[in-house]
């Protein structure tokens, strides 16, 4: 197998992994650099830094880095100048 082809295959399958694991409710995105999360009851509370991205309920949120880094579906998050809070998220 060439490189261009696998450079190919292997494009199409990350493709393929971000496209199954977004929620297909999602209203919005946010991508942040790091972040962290809370136990709230049976939830998670996230702070996120360096973010951005838009919408406001049901929203993914994707930490790059730190403890809580991983892709996570909030009800309701507030973005103000790149920092977010996320309420009433789980890790999916």
């Amino acid at each position: 197998m060439t490189i261009k082809r696998f450079a190919t295959v292997l494009g199409a399958a990350v493709l393929a992994c971000a496209t199954l694991a977004a929620p297909a409710r999602a209203d919005g995105s946010h991508e942040c650099f790091s972040g962290a999360r809370t136990p709230d009851g049976d939830h998670l509370k996230l702070s996120g830094w360096g973010c951005a991205g838009s919408g406001y309920y049901q929203v993914t949120v994707l930490i790059r880095v730190g403890d809580a880094k991983g892709v996570y579906s909030c009800m309701s998050v507030f973005s103000w100048h790149g920092d977010l809070v996320g309420d009433w998220c789980r890790q999916i």
